[in-house]
């Protein structure tokens, strides 16, 4: 018993054609698309329309992966080149509350990632990487929507389990955070 196997055209694109018919064995033969395959690769660097700056793929990745407690990242839209982009990255902050006071005369969104040492009871020690939307109060409504819709999709390609969502810079404090981790 055998599936047939369908894999991606190596351009990346939906246009492929199999090459035979359904049900037997078949490789996927890209269609003439036009695109070459380092074209379809910087489409990984854009998420819902917006493009990410040269080196943020590689800089959030490097984050992930060699990113310590305290390293965070402040990320905003660039409005004029539906871009975006890191405003900020910071290595080995205190505490979270030190990434509420760059973010505090922010007049605009913004997200923030940050890697936090979480102690657990039973003597375990995790790095999980918090999410943070930062929505300041009086945003114009545009902006809200802008910066909400793009969530989802920066929660996959962040990799990280949750998002949350903050308002006034204050309330960015190690407990808060704990709590939100705890999911409560």
């Amino acid at each position: 018993f055998f599936l047939p196997f369908r894999g991606l055209p190596h351009c990346g694109c939906a246009d492929a054609q199999p090459s035979a018919p359904q049900g037997q064995h078949t490789r996927v033969v890209p269609a003439r698309c036009g695109r070459r395959p380092e074209q379809s690769r910087n489409m990984a660097d854009e998420v819902l329309g917006y493009k990410m700056a040269d080196g943020m793929s590689a800089a959030i990745k490097s984050f992930q992966l060699r990113g310590s407690s305290g390293d965070a990242m402040v990320i905003r839209i660039v409005h004029s080149s539906d871009e975006l982009q890191i405003e900020e990255s910071c290595k080995g902050l205190s505490s979270i509350e030190d990434l509420a006071e760059k973010i505090e005369d922010a007049i605009e969104p913004r997200y923030l990632l940050f890697i936090h040492k979480q102690s657990h009871t039973d003597g375990r020690v995790s790095y999980p990487i918090a999410f943070i939307v930062f929505m300041p109060p009086n945003v114009p409504a545009s902006l809200k929507m802008m910066y909400t819709r793009l969530v989802p999709a920066l929660v996959e390609k962040f990799r990280v389990a949750k998002q949350f969502s903050l308002s006034d810079p204050e309330d960015l404090t190690t407990e808060w955070l704990e709590e939100k981790l705890a999911g409560r």
